[in-house]
């Protein structure tokens, strides 16, 4: 009797049969954006820092992991034809609900309210990220804006990608879930590396030491570095901006916010111009390696 693993390897082999990279060069680089609560802002630092990768030149497409909450095209003021439940209905092909947003951004719309999508088998992301693969070859960045929480499509979107961000709030609660996150991708031996993004910061220095303390404990209990990213500053007028359907980034392009996640998407620019990611086999062969 074949185990799901078995299973999982054949689905990849009909997948990646034909379908190598061109040259065996063009490597995608994958940033999962995640958190261990809901409401620390993780969709919205997805989106802009997706707006700023555009701004840098880069090849980006946005892929609303929320499967059955999805809101990205939300923020972006954006109404899909299709989505992904289409996709899995066999009513269209996945290229089909791209769409275009600003900045040339590309997107790829999750369902709202539908928790077929939010409840996928491992099967079922396997096929979906099968053909995403298609599109992985065409963008220099695939953005991830994943789930909250710490559920099987949040670990395993995470496990294939290149880099994590986790987006948090200075506050403890927020601190306990992302600790968790960290734990439970260390857990399932995650080999990407760490990043956190402190959002709604209101003092001077809170973010400061909400890093030092996370850090200090990811160190000590799971010997997992943690690179500080950033932080952004709590403003009204990027609640505003969401009410708007406005991404700050397009309606404050100069506010402290835009600025920084331009500083950040600035650090990734360089560094895939500069030294590209060793894992040559792609974001869908690395999460069917990461099957067990």
């Amino acid at each position: 009797m074949t185990d799901q693993a078995d299973s999982l390897r054949r689905v990849a082999s009909q997948h990646l049969a034909g379908r190598s990279l061109p040259g065996g060069r063009h490597h995608c680089r994958v940033l999962a954006v995640t958190g261990g609560k809901g409401g620390v802002g993780k969709t919205n630092v997805a989106v802009n820092l997706s707006l700023a990768l555009c701004e840098g030149g880069a090849r980006v497409l946005l892929l609303d992991g929320d499967m059955g909450l999805a809101n990205v095209d939300l923020l972006l003021g954006l109404s899909p034809r299709y989505t992904l439940q289409h996709v899995f209905d066999r009513q269209c092909e996945l290229e089909d609900i791209v769409i275009e947003g600003p900045l040339g951004l590309n997107v790829l719309p999750g369902g709202m309210g539908l928790p077929e999508l939010a409840n996928l088998n491992t099967l079922d992301i396997v096929r979906l990220l099968g053909l995403l693969r298609g599109l992985e070859r065409d963008h220099d960045i695939l953005v991830i804006d994943t789930a909250a929480g710490i559920g099987q499509i949040v670990t395993r979107l995470a496990l294939a990608a290149d880099d994590v961000i986790i987006v948090s709030t200075p506050e403890p609660t927020a601190m306990v879930d992302a600790y968790g996150l960290m734990k439970a991708l260390k857990q399932a031996e995650q080999a990407c590396r760490l990043h956190l993004i402190v959002n709604m910061v209101r003092q001077k220095g809170e973010d400061a030491q909400f890093y030092k303390s996370l850090s200090a404990v990811a160190t000590s209990y799971l010997e997992q570095e943690l690179n500080w990213l950033g932080s952004i500053p709590r403003d009204e007028s990027i609640v505003a901006g969401v009410k708007k359907h406005e991404p700050f980034f397009i309606g404050r392009p100069q506010s402290a916010a835009s600025r920084e996640l331009r500083r950040i998407a600035g650090l990734f620019l360089a560094e895939l111009k500069i030294n590209r990611p060793q894992r040559a086999e792609g974001f869908f062969a690395r999460l069917i390696n990461s099957m067990r």
